[in-house]
Formats: structure tokens, C-alpha cells, sequence
């Protein structure tokens, strides 16, 4: 059994000097010895290396992230028009959810994943974040962003963008897009129709570059969506992939103003 350790005073880390004539002991406390003084200038160095090094671990991690979240993937979208594997895909639910329920990857996937299991092509979809799990439940194969499918429509409204009329053998797939006005505000939509321009709605302006991409299940009446792409290891440990399902969608803000209801007939 090892004996519990001896408990130290502050005295003890003095480097005090102490020395016995018989029955007397002298203490000279406070005496700093060369080897102390060594000791404190190691540490101290060993301390600033170890805050320095941590700083450019963060810096280049975030630079990273960054740099994989502003990267576009080369693929040609028109050359991709075709149906993809949709069998049992299982559809997101929020019924109960009060506000917007986040979850994590691991989580997303099984819920993805009751019907029957995701294919290596269908995980990655999902690791390029919301415009894949956008893409994916599209289901016409496009990887890299699904208001470039044929024949897609915008509104500014949820019920517009519901009662578009596709034909008999297709069906009409509902997604978010988020981002800025072209315009700086709404444009105004065809008083017939409820349209507008695809492009009123830009992920980048001077200075700046985002986005965010949601579906929309009409039988649960849910959105889903996803943070960010999945950055890999060791990015991953800061900044996780998180999924998030509501009954409203995603909240705007004033980096994110804009918001469009696209229509997809797949």
C-alpha cells in the first residue's frame, strides 16, 4: 500500500536553508539558492512556451475551420440531374419540440438511418453540412448546392412555395436558403404566382460570405438543419457537427437577414 503523501506549507517551496549544530537548529528562511532560482526561471520559460504554442494551436485550428467552411466543391451540378436513392430515406420530426432541438451527428445519423442504413456516398453528403443534408433529401444527386437543381423555384412564403404544382410523376420537395438580399431588401414577389428571383438571395457581399440551408418535411411539419460541415480531427473537437430540428425555421439574424422557400419537383 503506498502511504498517502505528506501534506507541504508554503515554507517548504522557499528553498529555505536549514542546518543543525547539535541541539540547535538554525533556519535561515527566504534564502533563495542558485538551483531555486534555476528552477523558477525553467518553469517560467516552460509556462510562457506552453501559452504561446496553445495560441498558435487555436489560431490555426480556426484558420482551418475557416478555410474549410468558405471552400466550394468543384463539381459540376448540371452534369448530376438525376434521381438518387430517396427508398425509406426516414423523414426528421420535431412533434414536441418546444423552440429547436440540437442534436448531435452521431444522433442525426440514426434518426436518418431507421428505415434503412446510409449508404458511404449518403454519410458524406451529410458531412458537407447544411447544403448536403439539403442535397441528400433533394435526392437528384447534386453535390454542391440545391437551388441549382432544374427548375427550381423561390418565394418568400411557405404556403407559395407548398402549393407549386409539379407533375404526375414527381413530387415537390420544400428547402430553406438563408443568407443576404442582393438587394439589401425583399423583392417583391409575382402577384400570381408568389415568385422571385432565385438570386435575390446572395451568400456573399463585400467582406463577408455565409449561408444556411434547411429542409422542409410537410408530414411532420419540420425543419432540419446542420451548423457547419464536418471539419475532421482535430478541428472537429472545437467546433463539433450539430444538427438541429424545429417547427419554425432557423432563426435570422442580422449576418444571416434573408430567407427564401424553394421549390424542387424530384
Amino acid at each position: 500500500m503506498i502511504p498517502p503523501a505528506r501534506s507541504r506549507n508554503l515554507s517548504e517551496f522557499r528553498c529555505d536553508f536549514r542546518a543543525s549544530w547539535g541541539n540547535r537548529i538554525q533556519v535561515y528562511h527566504r534564502t533563495r539558492l542558485p538551483s531555486c532560482n534555476k528552477f523558477h526561471s525553467i518553469f517560467s520559460e516552460v509556462k510562457k512556451l506552453t501559452i504561446s504554442s496553445a495560441i498558435v494551436v487555436a489560431i490555426g485550428l480556426t484558420a482551418y475551420a475557416l478555410a474549410q467552411w468558405r471552400t466550394p466543391i468543384d463539381t459540376d451540378d448540371s452534369k448530376t440531374q438525376r434521381p438518387a436513392n430517396l427508398e425509406s430515406l426516414a423523414p426528421l420530426d420535431a412533434s414536441g419540440v418546444v423552440g429547436v432541438r440540437e442534436i448531435t451527428k452521431s444522433e442525426l445519423l440514426i434518426l436518418m438511418s431507421k428505415n434503412r442504413p446510409l449508404s458511404q456516398s449518403e454519410k458524406a453528403q451529410v458531412d458537407r453540412g447544411c447544403p448536403g443534408l439539403t442535397c441528400l433529401y433533394q435526392g437528384l444527386g447534386l453535390t454542391r448546392w440545391p437551388e441549382l437543381a432544374r427548375g427550381t423555384c423561390a418565394y418568400l412564403r411557405l404556403e407559395d412555395s407548398l402549393s407549386r404544382s409539379c407533375p404526375e410523376d414527381r413530387e415537390n420537395f420544400v428547402f430553406v436558403k438563408q443568407a443576404w438580399w442582393s438587394s439589401g431588401k425583399p423583392p417583391i414577389p409575382n402577384p400570381k404566382t408568389g415568385k422571385v428571383p432565385l438570386s435575390s438571395v446572395t451568400r456573399a457581399k463585400p467582406g463577408w460570405y455565409t449561408f444556411n440551408y434547411a429542409v422542409y418535411f410537410p408530414a411532420t411539419k419540420t425543419y432540419g438543419w446542420i451548423n457547419h460541415r464536418e471539419y475532421g480531427f482535430p478541428a472537429n473537437l472545437l467546433w463539433p457537427m450539430k444538427a438541429y430540428l424545429s417547427v419554425s425555421p432557423p432563426p435570422l439574424d442580422e449576418n444571416r437577414p434573408a430567407q427564401l422557400y424553394c421549390s424542387t419537383c424530384r
